[in-house]
């Protein structure tokens, strides 16, 4: 008996024996066969296969098929995909290597044996970490951070202490009651994301020395950068100046300078340009993944503001057919509508925020979030619906007399009332509502001054906006930033009034203010038009009208203020629906201005025929002959349409034209 357990052992020892060596053979062969291995490339997915077929228990194959769907994923099942092999290569590592993990070293002779085993392992940590993060799951990253802290690896080349804290400040409107791991308000989180960062340059410094005699300096310097990276980012959000300045100018020399965010600083803060030269920069570095590029966002944002509007839909289009429908699709589709809104075109705007609203957008590398995706939805629907008001006022002067255009009014009205009040029930609920809104230009905002004003205009009469705006006015130091505050308590003043009051502060913009004559026409405009509004005189009104005009036109057509323009008209008698377009001029909210009248607005027109269609050619010049709207062709077969086409690219209103490679507006 004793004899065949012996050989039983013996045989079992010899399997076991043999087991190993087959384990040692394949793990060899599958540690030659990854070199120079992209997870990128398309042999990985395949290679992942035979790696497990090869070894199942061995943790390289569902390496590789985790973080091959991870770089590939840029939808919601993309991301959920990957989680499964990422988690198991994970177990897999820590059980076969925890001595590799824990082992400390002294030099680089003395990590090169642990180098690989480690370098997956935090790569594993990384994607696992991020698709938890994409997937909305702030939670499961918080715990996966720390668990990946207990193997208190000599050197955290992941960082984890850093995404601790972005994690904590990404979702720092949140308080316990939804994660463990929050505090109860915004600034008890960001307090708490502060604490981590500095834990985390703590603990590069100590280990500095020990470090750099393996790594060198710049690799360790390269740990504080990272650190430095989050501290200028939730600096910035709180505005403080200094301090995020501080952080920013530690990076400036390095190859990490996050140049978006940095865009991002000078923009809250005024500088327009800088903002858009950074802007520019982020945009031209980017590797092409599908992700949400906030430069491209900002980028279009800009463009607005310096009434290029045809600039950022053609650029908005570019990218939405680069990246198709992944990740950021819809953010692209908001800035899409923003740009249509600030040409005059309310039914393309409204068509892509629909688009925007009907898609389940990922909002993967940002900070913004589903809320700040709402909320950009809400109050550009806010103001489209507001707009479409003036404009049935505009196409007709006679409106108060019209049955079909008082009940589209009415129909556009409780649009708006809804929507506002939709808005405003969002607001109240949002904890960051001033910081972010109401406390304009802030780092997280994703709508512009303008919409803010806009959508809530009529709201601002609340003496709770004066008083905010007054202490605003007084306590910021945000120089550039303060005429924005002025023209908001201008409003109010207006809504509450007190003309005289408003007058006061829009006599401040004008006399005092340094106003940028290329990235703040929209805010120029805006006070122009307030002027134009409620100037004591007609005299200012009408001065006061040409230079909104000559500002932004586009703005004009949804003021409630009426234009005049001298018409000089010429043809050459072969277009017979020549009486009939300008007759339907009649209709619009526009004066006819005398000829004799020379301080106004001149629009050409033109009416021919070709033999086959009428054509229609126009353009608008100030009294210096100064072009305002660039000479355009319309061909027509319908005279509604035509005389709607001419009445509103008389504003600049032109519809773009897309063509293969851009957005191009058809003129001559």
């Amino acid at each position: 008996m004793l004899k065949k357990n012996y050989i039983f052992i013996c045989l079992f020892a010899m399997c076991n024996f043999a087991n190993a060596q087959s384990k040692e053979a394949a793990r060899y062969e599958i540690d030659v066969k990854r070199l120079d291995l992209d997870y990128e490339n398309r042999e990985a997915l395949i290679r992942s296969r035979e790696f497990i077929r090869l070894d199942s228990t061995y943790y390289v194959g569902h390496l590789y098929e985790g973080v091959f769907k991870y770089e590939r994923a840029a939808d919601f099942f993309g991301f959920k995909n990957c989680i499964a092999p990422l988690k198991k290569a994970i177990r897999l590592l820590e059980k076969d290597f925890s001595t590799k993990l824990s082992a400390n070293y002294n030099s680089y002779t003395e990590y090169e044996p642990l180098r690989i085993v480690q370098a997956d392992y935090s790569h594993l940590v990384f994607c696992l970490m991020e698709a938890y993060s994409n997937l909305e799951y702030p939670d499961s990253v918080i715990n996966l951070l720390q668990h990946y802290q207990t193997w208190n690896l000599q050197r955290d080349i992941l960082g984890a202490n850093n995404y601790i804290a972005w994690t904590i400040h990404r979702n720092r409107f949140y308080t316990k009651e939804k994660y463990d791991f929050l505090e109860n308000s915004i600034q008890e989180n960001d307090k708490k994301a502060l604490y981590y960062l500095h834990k985390s340059l703590a603990e590069t410094n100590r280990k500095a020395d020990l470090n750099e005699k393996t790594f060198s300096y710049l690799p360790i310097e390269g740990d504080r950068l990272s650190a430095y990276h989050y501290l200028a980012i939730i600096h910035d959000y709180e505005m403080n100046t200094d301090s995020a300045l501080y952080y920013f100018q530690k990076m400036e020399y390095y190859n990490i300078f996050p140049y978006n965010n940095y865009a991002i600083f000078c923009f809250i803060n005024g500088y327009f340009s800088d903002a858009d030269w950074y802007f520019r920069i982020s945009r031209s570095r980017e590797t092409g993944d599908k992700r949400l590029n906030e430069s491209e966002y900002y980028g279009a944002v800009i463009e607005v503001l310096k009434n290029n509007p045809v600039e950022a839909i053609k650029r908005m289009n570019e990218v939405i057919r680069e990246n198709g429908s992944s990740a950021g699709w819809g953010w692209y589709n908001i800035a899409l509508a923003r740009s249509f809104l600030y040409n005059g075109q309310l039914d393309k705007a409204e068509l892509h925020l629909k688009k925007a609203q009907n898609f389940k957008e990922l909002h993967i590398g940002t900070t913004w979030g589903q809320s700040h995706y709402n909320f950009a939805l809400k109050f550009l629907q806010t103001v489209i619906a507001q707009q479409k008001i003036e404009a049935e006022k505009f196409e007709n002067r006679n409106y108060l007399i019209s049955v079909k255009s008082l009940a589209n009014i009415a129909k556009n009205k409780a649009n708006f009332f809804f929507n506002q009040l939709a808005l405003l029930n969002q607001l109240a609920a949002n904890p960051e509502r001033e910081h972010l809104f109401f406390n304009i230009f802030s780092s997280e905002s994703t709508v512009t001054f303008d919409e803010i004003m806009l959508a809530l205009h009529d709201a601002f009469s609340n003496k709770y906006f004066m008083r905010f705006y007054e202490k605003f006015l007084d306590n910021s130091k945000r120089s550039f930033i303060k005429k924005y505050i002025k023209l908001y308590l201008a409003y109010i003043y207006t809504e509450r009034g007190e003309k005289s009051k408003a007058l006061q502060q829009l006599d401040k913009i004008t006399g005092i203010e340094y106003i940028d004559s290329e990235y703040e026409i929209l805010f120029l405009a805006r006070v122009y038009e307030l002027y134009a509004q409620i100037s004591p005189t007609e005299e200012l009104r009408r001065e006061n009208l040409l230079k909104f005009y000559y500002t932004y036109p586009q703005l004009v057509p949804y003021s409630g203020l009426r234009m005049s323009f001298r018409l000089e008209i010429t043809g050459n008698g072969a277009n017979k629906t020549e009486d009939i377009v300008l007759k339907k001029l009649q209709n619009y909210n526009i004066n006819i201005a005398k000829k004799t009248e020379i301080n106004v607005p001149k629009a050409k027109i033109s009416f021919t025929n070709d033999g086959k269609t009428d054509i229609l050619e126009f353009e608008v010049i100030d009294s210096s002959s100064q072009t305002i709207v660039p000479r355009t062709k319309i061909y027509y077969d319908d005279t509604d349409i035509a005389a709607r086409k001419l009445i509103y690219g008389l504003f600049d209103v032109i519809e773009p034209v897309l063509t293969e490679n851009s957005i191009t507006a058809p003129k001559n």
